[in-house]
């Protein structure tokens, strides 16, 4: 029965779990890579090009594309294991160890003759004082030197272990028309304060407009067969960029009424300056004539 007790004892405090701390620490950057996906989304979109005095645009199906950057890092998983009754289980079974070897060593001191102050139904004299001894000092080696044992085994599956493995970190994301496709439809120019323009059939993919028409046509946006048109920044601005010169270079230049309004209006003037500076970043188109003429009108009312 003692035998199984501390095997008990044993299995129990050996067997126990173990508090477990786990942190994470980055270490170095290992490799980055790229990963683009379509998203089977084909939608129309529309490019600009300019030859003054046409405006090209160029419908394309397109699908969108979604590219991701990643970054692979070296990552360490450290486990911290730790018992806090492994040191108490050592200290108090080194305690009722060496209380019970002591009593065993020390038993011949004691008395061997029983204790006739106590007698039991059948007769017989109690324990002596070396048999009560020997059975303290036994009963404290078998709960200490489990204990001890136990105790010692935890500790040594205390500390910290660690597992290297790769992790994965997205860095950016964007979604970028990919893998463009001419096509051919009605266009609709839709959306201007006036009756809507006529419908326009493209050729080859592309529509072009003079600055004739674009002058005389009211519209904000663009449709193909119904769907709306997306235009890229860049083009969106050059389109607007067209629409307004193509209003502003129609006029003659005169160089008597820009002087004038250069004293009139000076403000009005400078703003058309800088849109005739714009209008020289169209290939081919005429604005030089009409910039000169109103740094003409400035310069001389700064006079």
């Amino acid at each position: 029965m003692k035998r199984l007790g501390a095997a008990v004892l044993v299995m129990a405090v050996g067997c126990a779990p173990l508090d477990v701390e786990r942190r994470t620490e980055r270490g170095p950057l290992l490799r980055t890579y790229s990963q683009e996906k379509a998203l089977n989304e084909r939608i129309p979109f529309a490019t600009t090009q300019v030859q003054w005095p046409q405006l090209t645009l160029a419908f394309s199906s397109s699908d969108i594309c979604r590219t991701e950057q990643h970054g692979e890092y070296a990552e360490d998983i450290i486990s911290t294991h730790s018992n806090t009754g492994a040191a108490a289980a050592v200290s108090t079974g080194g305690i009722l160890t060496v209380l019970g070897g002591t009593l065993l060593v020390g038993r011949t001191l004691f008395s061997d003759t029983p204790n006739r102050s106590a007698i039991d139904e059948k007769g017989r004299y109690g324990a002596s004082s070396r048999d009560v001894a020997t059975g303290w000092g036994l009963g404290l080696l078998i709960a200490g030197v489990p204990a001890v044992v136990a105790g010692i085994v935890q500790l040594s599956r205390s500390g910290e272990t660690r597992e290297t493995r790769k992790a994965d970190e997205l860095l950016s994301l964007r979604e970028v028309p990919c893998q463009p496709k001419p096509v051919d439809g009605v266009v609709e120019l839709a959306g201007g304060p006036d009756p809507q323009p006529p419908l326009r059939l493209t050729l080859n993919g592309a529509l072009v407009l003079t600055a004739d028409e674009i002058r005389r046509l009211s519209f904000v946006g663009l449709a193909l067969d119904g769907t709306p048109v997306t235009l890229e920044e860049e083009d969106l601005d050059r389109l607007e960029t067209f629409r307004t010169c193509a209003t502003l270079l129609a006029t003659p230049v005169d160089p008597e009424a820009l002087a004038g309004e250069a004293r009139s209006h000076p403000d009005r003037l400078r703003m058309k300056r800088e849109l005739a500076r714009g209008c020289t970043m169209l290939p081919g188109a005429p604005a030089q004539p009409l910039l000169e003429a109103i740094e003409g009108a400035l310069g001389s009312t700064a006079l």
